[in-house]
């Protein structure tokens, strides 16, 4: 009996007929396509897909949100399989491969007799490959596209595109003199919230942060009989939002938390915590002089011409009672010579304008404090009291660009037209 190959058997295999000379060049247009390119752009698009949901939300994902599960366990498969990793890292922006993070995929708790009953979606398919068996196969056709995909239930998007706050001086304070009752009984934290609670003034609790209603900044031009405006809404971490009405009661009403602030308007009656955030006092501008004993500073002191120029958001009284302590006060007793209190005065831009200004009035020396140890007084000016009063008032009223140091007379002038 004579024995035969395979390929003698049936012919020639496809690997024969690729590898022999193709003198005709019958297969000069067909290319091979390389495997791994299709899943290196996957692998890129899904780990895309988990850096957005982190900006979005500032979170990974939760395992035991059901929208969430995919996702998670996507992140899983980056952070335990080093050629995942390898491939994406250049793109982790926001640290979520850090190496100080060792992911562990946990043991199932019992084995599944039915498999294919735990198969919920397309993804589930794909992330279970362990034998690359389809890799072969175009994953783009399944991704979604031009189809409105489910939000965030925990953080709609319109929450999630906060800002930083610009003007966010003028509210702190409200927001501080609301903590200081939220404990307390006299505060009512309320879960049912209405669209008709969504008012200027109101107060909610919303993902863990207080917030503000704090203007209409565009009246409801729709069709709709429903009132439905956008709103400027403040939080106390110094971020902002606007978005419809409609949106931020949905997003009250989906947060388990959520709760509406109330509080009654006589608990503010005495002015030390303002119920309302417009047009109250943001703090005090004071000028001070001080009776200090320091040699270096007893001309300067004699001729009328040291103070301090400061802001506090608190009472002056109350700021400098500590003043023969605290080397901000040069360690001795200060008189208040000037207070000026301020409606949404920017505090960070007034200091920064007072020292621009006074810059060649600025006190240069050191001194040596009562411990022993060297310091420069800061916000102390060579002045007179008049001269300091004048200045700040300009900067209050947004006039300072029309005046000028004259650094001979120490006085302030008028410029030049």
């Amino acid at each position: 009996m004579k024995l035969r190959s395979e390929n003698t058997r049936w012919g020639k295999s496809v690997d024969d007929i690729l590898h022999e000379e193709d003198e005709l060049g019958l297969l000069d247009g067909i290319a091979i396509k390389p495997k791994t390119a299709q899943k290196e752009d996957s692998a890129v698009t899904v780990f895309l897909n988990l850096v957005d949901f982190y900006k979005r939300n500032h979170r990974k994902p939760d395992q035991s949100n059901p929208d969430e599960k995919t996702l998670y366990w996507q992140l899983m498969g980056y952070q335990t399989r080093p050629e995942l990793r390898a491939k994406v890292m250049h793109l982790d922006s926001v640290r979520l491969l850090k190496p100080s993070v060792t992911a562990k995929i946990p043991e199932p708790e019992k084995e599944e007799a039915d498999t294919e009953s735990n198969v919920k979606s397309l993804a589930d398919i794909f992330d279970d490959d362990d034998l690359d068996l389809l890799d072969d196969i175009d994953t783009s056709i399944y991704a979604v596209k031009h189809v409105s995909q489910k939000k965030d239930k925990e953080l709609p998007d319109e929450i999630a595109s906060r800002k930083p706050c610009d003007d966010f001086f003028r509210y702190e304070k409200f927001f501080q003199d609301i903590h200081k009752v939220l404990p307390t009984k006299m505060v009512m934290k309320e879960r049912i919230v209405q669209e008709s609670d969504a008012k200027v003034g109101q107060v909610f609790i919303l993902n863990g942060l207080l917030c503000l209603v704090d203007s209409i900044i565009k009246e409801d031009t729709g069709e709709s009989k429903r009132e439905n405006p956008r709103l400027r809404v403040i939080f106390e971490n110094g971020t902002e939002i606007d978005l419809l009405k409609r949106s931020l009661t949905r997003a009250l009403y989906k947060d388990k938390h959520g709760r509406r602030v109330n509080f009654d308007p006589n608990l503010f009656a005495n002015g030390s915590i303002s119920i309302s955030h417009k047009d109250k006092p943001t703090g005090y501008v004071y000028i001070l002089s001080s009776e200090t004993k320091a040699p270096a500073l007893a001309q300067l002191k004699a001729a009328g011409k040291l103070v301090k120029i400061g802001y506090s958001t608190q009472d002056v009284h109350e700021r400098i009672k500590n003043a023969s302590k605290d080397p901000t006060y040069l360690e001795a007793p200060v008189n208040i010579l000037a207070s000026i209190q301020c409606f949404n005065l920017n505090p960070q831009k007034f200091e920064n304008l007072i020292h621009a200004f006074l810059h060649k009035q600025r006190l240069g020396m050191t001194l040596i404090s009562s411990k022993g140890k060297a310091y420069k007084p800061e916000e102390w000016f060579a002045v007179d009291m008049n001269t300091a009063v004048e200045v700040c008032k300009h900067i209050i009223d947004g006039t300072i660009t029309q005046y000028r140091m004259d650094n001979t007379s120490g006085k302030i002038v008028q410029k030049n037209n």
